[in-house]
């Protein structure tokens, strides 16, 4: 098979496995899930049902949920309730749920009035996530890793190089838990990375020659970095890093107005709603939040920002539980760009020089992304995967790293040099996927209490079989196995770069393999360290109590039918004990061993 051929099936298996984790998983708890979500939902329902930003009517039929702005009326004085979040998403959701609530009830899906059963509510409520995550979330996400890895091939010739990349941004970060989401932090990388990007990709075509760069490309560059603000209010200093960046690339009137616009359409559809919801365009909802702590918070500073903390930039960056580094190692090589950009030997003078703006773009968008971040005074937010604030982050430091190593390994010319930086890639990846893709797969809010996910939450959620919704149960395969095969298939998706030989020697394809084995264990391995006094937690026994007294679905899991086999066989009460003991349930675990008797 010639190495095109080999480039191509490798990348269509990737594409292919990673598709299975994008759009076959649901993770949901309707109790206790996301208030992030469920606010986006209910403006969403709001605006189709009552042609409206109040979401008090949903409030009424589907319960009180967090992150709510109390604003009192203008001209009666009656308070009304909306979103405080930047309002994209449940923009994108209205064609969506207007169509939902079109077709659902000829499938037997009932709409609900505020007399409905509590039952009735809730599967509306959690059928009407699924279709809103689906196709306003999911498959707009795994598209953009699509175009990403295409993107990519403009970086690197190189497969393996390539396709870590893509594998760690799209399935080794928060941006698969998030893109299985009602939620923006996933869709805010798409955009922000979007107009990067295009004004990348216009300085690479015309390194010298202003003239040439697209008028379109200066239009839709803006438009992405406008839509970043709109999907997430703490990606503007991003956005203004963004037009920095075009500046200095469209400096001719007709482009640099043609960006203006397209950032101005966005800037507009968000004024419109402050407008209409807070009294004035220029007044987003937080400081009027309806939870009087968040409140507090956010009436702090400006609009809840105030002095950057040096211990919450390295936290967000290197804890073990929720850090950007620390839960996807694979990330600590975009770092590398920075000095693969300054010896960059490649091209000429003004293609190097190209890059290195490029670079130093990139590293100023994160810059200002780290900071605003480390400056909240809400920084983390509750329960969350990795550092949601950061949602940007993952292809930006996949396209670094991508970069950076074929810089380095062009730049040594060794075969050693290109056998450590493919397995360097391929074992961090699938370090990555391990820790923060098999998370996203099976629920999407961590609690506090959980300091490594991975050992915590992950394997004995997956080992209980707790295991949530999954597109199984629409064809009539509603048990666990279903999801297990997807979790195989994400993993497989990092294990793929590794296997596929692209023009190595028998003695380079070996030693990638030892390297890349190398690096899986030194990746791996901070997932499972010791937990120092000083972070706190309880091993996340808490977390799996909280999370299995509301799982869904109800009954799926290993110990529900070990608890049916064990008048059958008394030795499965020991195997329920040795489950309920690994999710914390120390008391239910000693009874249940009691009732197993002497059975070894």
């Amino acid at each position: 098979m010639s190495p095109a051929a080999k480039d191509r099936l490798a990348t269509r298996l990737v594409l292919g496995l990673a598709f299975l984790a994008f759009t076959c998983v649901f993770p949901y708890l309707g109790p206790i899930n996301n208030p992030n979500e469920n606010v986006r939902t209910y403006m969403t329902m709001a605006i189709v049902e009552e042609h409206t930003f109040k979401i008090d009517a949903m409030v009424e039929r589907h319960g009180w949920v967090n992150d709510m702005a109390k604003v009192p009326d203008k001209r009666t004085g009656a308070a009304h309730l909306y979103s405080v979040k930047a309002p994209a998403i449940s923009y994108a959701g209205v064609p969506v749920y207007w169509a939902f609530r079109a077709i659902a009830p000829r499938f037997g899906v009932e709409r609900p009035t505020l007399a409905s059963t509590p039952e009735l509510k809730a599967a509306w409520l959690r059928d009407a996530t699924w279709a809103l995550r689906l196709f306003v979330v999911q498959l707009p996400c795994f598209f953009f890793l699509v175009w990403f890895e295409r993107f990519l091939r403009g970086v690197t010739r190189d497969t393996v190089l390539r396709l870590s990349a893509v594998v760690a941004a799209g399935l080794g970060t928060n941006y698969l838990g998030y893109a299985l989401m009602f939620a923006s932090h996933a869709p805010f990388a798409c955009a922000a990375f979007a107009s990067f990007a295009i004004i990348t990709r216009e300085r690479a075509l015309h390194p010298d020659d202003v003239a040439a760069r697209r008028r379109s490309r200066a239009f839709w560059a803006g438009f992405f970095a406008g839509l970043a603000t709109l999907l997430e209010y703490h990606a503007f200093p991003v956005s203004g890093a963004l037009a920095i960046y075009a500046l200095t690339t469209f400096w001719r009137p007709t482009r640099l107005m043609l960006f203006g616009l397209g950032a101005a359409l966005n800037a507009g559809a968000l004024m419109f709603f402050q407008w209409r919801a807070f009294g004035s365009p220029f007044t987003p909802g937080h400081r009027m939040s309806e939870n009087p702590a968040f409140a507090a918070l956010l009436n702090q500073g400006l609009f809840g920002i105030g002095k950057p903390s040096a211990a919450v930039f390295v936290d967000v960056s290197l804890n073990h539980g929720f850090g950007f580094f620390g839960t996807s190692p694979f990330m600590w090589l975009g770092l590398l760009a920075i000095p693969a950009a300054a010896l960059a030997a490649r091209g000429a003078p003004f293609q190097r020089a190209g890059q290195r703006v490029a670079i130093t773009a990139l590293a100023l968008s994160m810059l200002v992304l780290w900071v605003t971040v480390s400056a909240a005074i809400n920084w983390r937010g509750g329960w969350t995967i990795g550092p949601r604030y950061l949602g940007a982050a993952p292809p930006f430091f996949a396209y670094a790293a991508a970069y950076a190593l074929d810089r380095l390994t062009v730049a040594r010319g060794s075969r050693f040099a290109r056998a450590l930086a493919r397995g360097a890639a391929t074992g961090l990846a699938i370090a990555s996927v391990a820790q923060m893709g098999l998370l996203g797969l099976l629920f999407n809010s961590i609690p506090e209490s959980v300091t490594r996910p991975l050992p915590q939450l992950v394997l004995p959620l997956a080992e209980a079989g707790f295991v949530p919704h999954h597109l199984g149960e629409l064809v009539g395969l509603p048990g666990r196995g279903a999801w297990y095969a997807i979790a195989t298939a994400t993993m497989l998706a990092a294990v793929v770069p590794a296997l596929v030989p692209m023009r190595d020697g028998a003695l380079e394809y070996a030693g990638r393999l030892v390297i890349a084995a190398a690096f899986v264990f030194v990746g791996l391995r901070p997932a499972f360290s010791e937990v120092p006094p000083a972070e706190g937690g309880d091993g996340g026994l808490d977390a799996l109590r909280t999370l299995t007294s509301a799982w869904e679905p109800a009954g799926r899991d290993r110990i529900t039918e070990l608890r049916l086999a064990a008048p059958r066989d008394p030795c499965a009460w020991r195997r329920v004990a040795d489950l309920e003991r690994a999710i914390g349930r120390a008391g239910e675990a000693a009874q249940d061993e009691r009732r197993a008797g002497t059975c070894r």
